[in-house]
């Protein structure tokens, strides 16, 4: 599988815009969760997002989902994919100003017709400072 993926974050505002990026160099299909393909909130826990410096994870507490044969979309070969996710209200992000460190530990499929042979997809991460109400 080729496949790279990236991550931006845009924390103005009061919000913590994550833009994932997945390019498929290969020359066969993947599939990818859906939540990255067009929810505006995460279906789950999609992103590792840790407190900076120290490294304590800050918990998810938004709503899950299961992940099911349906729950892929199709990163054609020779393409890209990007898509933006709020997940202000799904981390639990401490009030006042901190930065955090945030990357895409998840999963991708080479064939889904075998839903239970994915392959880690992580991203280099990402330093982001974001001011909590």
């Amino acid at each position: 599988m080729n496949l790279h993926a990236s991550l931006s974050v845009d924390a103005r505002h009061d919000k913590v815009w994550i833009t994932f990026r997945a390019e498929n160099r290969g020359e066969r299909r993947v599939w990818l969760p859906r939540a990255l393909d067009a929810d505006v909130r995460p279906a789950g826990r999609l992103f590792d997002v840790r407190a900076h410096p120290g490294g304590a994870v800050v918990a998810y507490v938004g709503a899950g989902a299961a992940q099911g044969a349906s729950g892929w979309f199709e990163l054609p070969p020779h393409s890209a994919h990007t898509h933006t996710i709020d997940i202000t209200a799904d981390y639990a992000f401490r009030p006042g100003d901190h930065t955090y460190e945030l990357r895409y530990a998840g999963l991708a499929l080479a064939d889904i017709h075998q839903p239970d042979a994915t392959t880690p997809l992580v991203t280099e991460p990402v330093m982001f400072r974001h001011v909590a109400p």
